[in-house]
């Protein structure tokens, strides 16, 4: 019997390990280093460590939902293919165009945050003379050559595979795992936890309570991004199991609050944590203290830099899987559903994401609030989406998954309202910030307009039937 003939499928190979890596590597980024004055400042280090323990009670159960949701629908692409099975083709449309959004904006990050680390490693980098300016900043020749090649590995290592993109995040993964735990138990060894006093004070003229509601809002973001192991589903080795991948999820989440709340304490207790509020790299700033001549700020810069390679690989991996899994769908061109037949790779989906980032870091620095603006808004919103999904997909099929997040249906609508609250906050910010629009709801509305656009054009140039 004659027919068209079949495409390959993924290549399967992703284990335990691999989910969690995927899953941690995402949430904990490079912003520890950075921002660690913005967590302390709100309530104290004490108040910080409660609220990042506290959030996990919410985003423990959030990915244990996710699980049910990749159990349910064991596809590559994520929350696209979970709101497309419970609401439709089109809303699922949105939410898949405003994940790639997110995926590609914050793989553009990474590399314009690779250059300012490289910066701050060696100094005499710095200072070059501008190519151009945009968006206010200037983009120097090492901005682009950093970036750029940047973009160039992590397009490599997904175009060759799963196998060889997760063995990457997992030798990184467990490396800056490693190194996190000597920075603590330096940390902790050197300092003096005297200069944690006082544990519950806001240092922003706030009362504790009102600096704890902030707190758990920021702690709410930086332990999401667990949902890229969804992406990688479809990959699943023989043997691995949909629990196999709620545990790595789960894990994740307490692992990544574990770690924030363990580099608060030890940083804090290396100087007095009201000096963490100022200073570019609080973090490096602090462990000082305990190793003279430097060494503490070059060596903590490697360990962010290479925990930024591991956030990196993990956003272009679910990038392309959700440029798959659209193309799957017909709203992007059917070429980009091609999956190559040694690798087991959509090769031509990675080199799509990498030319996006490539535009991205084309940007400059300038992009950068935008884009963790819009990330910001994307995630948790998408996140709300998804639960309201699972509760959807429940009411029509009854069928028990292999996986099912425990609590009834109680749980489930606690955390659907919890994550419309943190999502609700998150749109909200821009708002507050400057008067008139927001120039990251332009871009947000300019981006679905292009998607809009870009699927339209297909049916009418290229004969592409709707997508159904």
């Amino acid at each position: 019997m004659s027919g068209a003939p079949v495409e390959p499928g993924l290549k399967r190979g992703v284990t335990g390990p691999g989910y969690f890596a995927l899953a941690f590597g995402t949430i904990v980024g490079s912003a520890w280093m950075v921002l660690m004055g913005e967590w302390v400042a709100p309530a104290g280090p004490g108040g910080a460590v409660l609220a990042f323990l506290g959030m996990t009670l919410l985003m423990v159960p959030v990915a244990a939902a996710y699980a049910e949701l990749v159990a349910r629908v064991p596809r590559a692409g994520a929350e696209f293919v979970f709101v497309e099975k419970a609401f439709g083709p089109w809303p699922g449309f949105v939410t898949g165009w405003y994940l790639t959004l997110y995926f590609v904006g914050i793989s553009a990050f990474e590399g314009l945050a690779l250059s300012w680390f490289l910066e701050n490693l060696i100094p005499s980098l710095s200072g070059q003379t501008p190519l151009y300016t945009l968006l206010g900043r200037p983009i120097t020749a090492m901005d682009l050559i950093v970036g750029l090649a940047g973009a160039a590995i992590m397009t490599l290592l997904n175009a060759s595979g799963a196998k060889v993109a997760v063995g990457f995040q997992k030798i990184v993964t467990f490396a800056f795992l490693t190194a996190s735990a000597m920075l603590v138990l330096l940390g902790f060894a050197q300092g003096d936890m005297r200069n944690w006093q006082p544990l519950f004070e806001s240092a922003q003229g706030r009362s504790f309570g009102g600096g704890m509601f902030v707190m758990l809002g920021v702690a709410g973001m930086w332990l999401s991004g667990f949902q890229t192991a969804a992406s990688a589903v479809e990959e699943r080795a023989p043997g691995t199991s949909f629990g196999t991948v709620a545990r790595a999820m789960m894990l994740a989440v307490a692992v990544a609050a574990l770690f924030y709340s363990l580099i608060i304490l030890a940083a804090s207790s290396l100087a007095p944590w009201r000096d963490l509020t100022s200073g570019a790299l609080p973090v490096a700033a602090a462990f000082d203290h305990a190793l003279a001549g430097g060494l503490a700020t070059k060596g903590i810069i490697l360990v962010a830099m290479a925990s930024l390679l591991k956030t990196w690989n993990a956003m272009h991996l679910s990038a392309t899987r959700v440029i798959l899994a659209q193309a799957r769908a017909g709203f992007l061109p059917a070429s980009l559903a091609h999956i190559d037949a040694q690798t087991g790779a959509p090769r031509r989906a990675a080199l799509l994401v990498g030319f996006w980032t490539c535009l991205g870091v084309l940007a400059g620095r300038g992009a950068i609030s935008p884009i963790i603006s819009m990330g910001t808004m994307c995630t948790t919103a998408i996140a709300a989406v998804a639960l309201f999904a699972l509760m959807r997909l429940r009411a029509m099929d009854r069928m028990v998954p292999a996986f099912v997040l425990p609590g009834g249906r109680a749980l489930l609508a606690a955390i659907a309202v919890g994550a419309t609250v943190v999502a609700s906050a998150a749109i909200a910010t821009p708002f507050g910030v400057g008067t008139g629009m927001p120039v990251e709801i332009w871009l947000m509305l300019g981006w679905l307009a292009l998607g809009g656009a870009l699927v339209m054009a297909q049916r009418v140039l290229m004969g592409t039937p709707q997508p159904a």
